[in-house]
């Protein structure tokens, strides 16, 4: 094999990687802030290491194959630097996550070509689990969990009484918050079992099977260790399972799981897998085609160009007048009867007035302004309730009339742990546009964007009892 030939393939390798790295490195930045600010994604940090790791297990296998650059994967770089460019431009997180960590693969095997790309199919796949998504499963986790632990609990006679996602037994009260979803060890559940798959298994039925008992063995593991919790703090008198020894637990449980987990593969493994001898394998050709690399590396230039071209644009109109809403055929109180507040990130400028219902301050209007360009008015931080204060019960639609217009606006019931109930309705208004979905408010916003037109917006929430009735109330200017 000539080993000039080899410098040059390290070389174009090295040289797409960096190119990689120079203009999707506001991806890898914020993948990286999250990987490290939020303990659901720290296994992110493993997995760029697992997968050189992998590939390197696989060095024979690949070089055994012609490298040869293709182009064939241009169909995929162009609309994954475009959903970059959109996710960047728009602050969409989590589209700048999925291109950025599809395009490295998909480069890799621009670069390597078909035969060889295919002998390392599943490290590059492996890759997608360092982009950051998940947290969306957390509602639904706690759900799941809090319907399994009161199921198991009245089984085995534990008086109690549910409000929302609060447990309420004789001893004390429980919350299945974010942190009781499991959601962390679901995730780092399906990442193990399928490195594990991958590594153990040659039957593809084999991989099926385990790889859909790490998805559901978390899921009823979680709820057995909510309700342990419950359980030991019910016959201790709350000596027990609360506070640190409920973290304690928690972890002690999911080592515990994670082992049964890996117990469970080693059962069904594939015992010729450890043992499996390849024969000496011929090397194949490297046949580097420069005019393939440098239409792939124009392309990463272009687009990376034209995403920071965006970030030398600002909204001209900065200092536009606040435009104030008010609930029209409600009276305004000062007295805060209501004790609820939203966690709003990053606003421009933000008002809170309250409102009488039954001849008390118990209706909420909270207006927040983002007029700047890099602003973000659609964002996952702006929080309708603090979790501590306040639990989910269910999510309905509901209509409201506002400026005039009758809109269905998605509608969250809230109860707290005295049992004091409302719920609370959210809603845009972005470039004069009232917009009740936050998707497609988030959409639009980058639209504006793009297109250079976005003017700032607001960002409305209003918190009522749950007996008022929203279509009877009229949310309009405020010209006082």
């Amino acid at each position: 094999m000539d080993k000039r030939l080899d410098r040059e393939f390290g070389v174009v390798l090295l040289s797409t990687l960096l190119l990689w790295l120079a203009f999707f490195w506001q991806g890898v930045v914020t993948a990286i802030d999250i990987w490290w600010g939020n303990e659901i994604f720290n296994h992110c940090f493993f997995v760029l290491p697992t997968t050189a790791y992998l590939i390197y297990l696989k060095q024979d296998s690949l070089f055994s194959n012609n490298i040869k650059p293709t182009l064939l994967p241009l169909f995929a770089i162009v609309p994954l630097c475009v959903l970059y460019v959109v996710g960047r431009v728009g602050d969409i997180q989590l589209f700048m996550h999925i291109a950025t960590f599809t395009l490295l693969p998909v480069l890799i095997w621009t670069i390597i070509g078909h035969n060889a790309a295919k002998s390392i199919l599943f490290p590059l796949v492996f890759l997608l689990f360092a982009i950051p998504v998940g947290e969306q499963l957390i509602p639904f986790l706690q759900e799941i969990t809090a319907d399994g632990s009161v199921a198991l609990l009245k089984m085995v006679g534990v008086p109690l009484y549910r409000n929302g996602l609060y447990i309420e037994i004789p001893a004390g009260r429980f919350l299945v918050a974010e942190a009781c979803s499991g959601v962390s060890f679901f995730i780092v559940s399906i990442v193990i079992g399928s490195l594990f798959s991958y590594l153990s298994f040659v039957s593809p039925a084999k991989k099926l099977i385990f790889v859909t008992i790490s998805v559901f063995l978390p899921v009823v593991a979680n709820i057995i260790r909510v309700f342990g919790i419950i359980y030991i703090a019910h016959k201790t008198d709350m000596e027990y399972a609360a506070g640190a020894d409920h973290l304690i637990y928690g972890w002690f449980f999911f080592a515990f799981v994670i082992v049964c987990l890996l117990g469970i593969g080693e059962l069904l493994r594939d015992k010729g897998v450890e043992t499996e001898q390849h024969g000496e394998m011929q090397r194949g050709n490297i046949q580097l085609n420069v005019k393939k690399v440098a239409l792939v590396y124009f392309v990463l230039i272009a687009f990376g160009a034209w995403s920071w071209s965006y970030s030398l644009y600002k909204t001209e109109n900065t200092t536009r007048a606040f435009n104030t809403k008010d609930i029209a055929n409600l009276k305004a109180c000062d007295d805060e009867q209501l004790y609820w507040q939203p966690k709003i990130e990053n606003a421009d400028k933000q008002v809170r007035q309250q409102y009488i219902v039954n001849s008390q301050c118990q209706a909420v209007l909270v207006q927040a302004e983002f007029h700047r360009f890099d602003s973000e008015l659609v964002s996952g931080l702006n929080l309708l309730y603090v979790e501590k204060e306040w639990s989910l019960v269910r999510t309905d639609n509901e209509i409201l009339v506002i400026d005039e217009v009758a809109q269905t606006v998605p509608v969250l019931y809230l109860t707290s742990p005295h049992e004091k109930k409302i719920k609370v309705a959210r809603w845009y208004e972005v470039n004069g546009q009232v917009l009740t979905s936050t998707i497609k408010a988030k959409l639009y916003v980058t639209y504006l964007k793009m297109t250079r037109q976005y003017d700032g917006g607001q960002l409305l929430i209003m918190a009522v009892p749950y007996t008022l009735d929203t279509s009877t109330l009229q949310i309009t200017e405020n010209y006082e």
